[in-house]
């Protein structure tokens, strides 16, 4: 094991609108925005955030910048799965675009490998996922982890970030549907007949759940 020096900055990242509407993800990080001391006090130090475009040709690049500008040590990434009733915790990353709903573009449909030379998968490298899952869960938050990222912007910008050199430590939260957007009768919500949705105040609580269990975990500082 090698043991990271230094601050241990923590980098939570969001998508924008796409879908014909706004996005859980971008809703949730508002909310921690506002909230960034509390954030800060369960993880120990500082916590930056950034909002990505849903661009699947545009996203690597925008990573890049966030990442060399913030340098973090850990990565929560954050984005919308429509179809998920839970919250979801990335292992697996596939190098695979399939985007059953268009980007902010339109670009939608097989667009080939998320890297035409990179390997079939990456695993997801924040330590004990399995451990936050069952941590969630037992807070009363429907949670489960999950080895299927999708095809969408999601699984690309885990794949991309797990791949960069001296990576930060780095996994992907999928959101289910926020009740504000079922009750807004958004186009993702009519997909989901019967979706109850879940509060934003509760997403925010699982966030903090996991930073605070992620720093009481020996194996945090270190990378394999």
């Amino acid at each position: 094991m090698r043991a990271r020096l230094g601050p241990m900055t923590l980098l939570i990242t969001a998508f924008g609108d796409f879908d014909g509407g706004w996005n859980a993800s971008d809703r949730l990080l508002t909310h921690l925005e506002a909230d960034r001391a509390r954030l800060e006090q369960a993880w120990g130090a500082p916590v930056a955030f950034t909002r990505l475009a849903v661009d699947t040709e545009g996203i690597g690049h925008e990573l890049d910048r966030a990442l060399d500008a913030i340098r973090p040590t850990h990565l929560l990434l954050m984005g919308q799965a429509t179809a998920r009733d839970a919250l979801a915790l990335e292992r697996v990353a596939r190098n695979a675009r399939d985007l059953r709903a268009p980007d902010a573009c339109g670009r939608m449909g097989a667009l080939g490998p998320v890297e035409p030379d990179g390997p079939l998968l990456r695993r997801a490298t924040w330590p004990g996922l399995g451990a936050l899952g069952a941590a969630l869960s037992a807070a009363g938050l429907p949670a489960e982890t999950s080895d299927d990222a999708g095809g969408h912007l999601c699984n690309q910008a885990l794949y991309l970030a797990l791949g960069r050199p001296a990576a930060p430590l780095a996994a992907f939260l999928h959101l289910p549907l926020m009740r504000e957007q079922v009750a807004a009768g958004l186009p993702c919500a009519r997909r989901r007949p019967g979706a109850a949705g879940m509060p934003v105040t509760e997403m925010a609580r699982a966030v903090g759940l996991i930073l605070r269990h992620t720093r009481a975990m020996p194996s945090t500082g270190a990378i394999a």
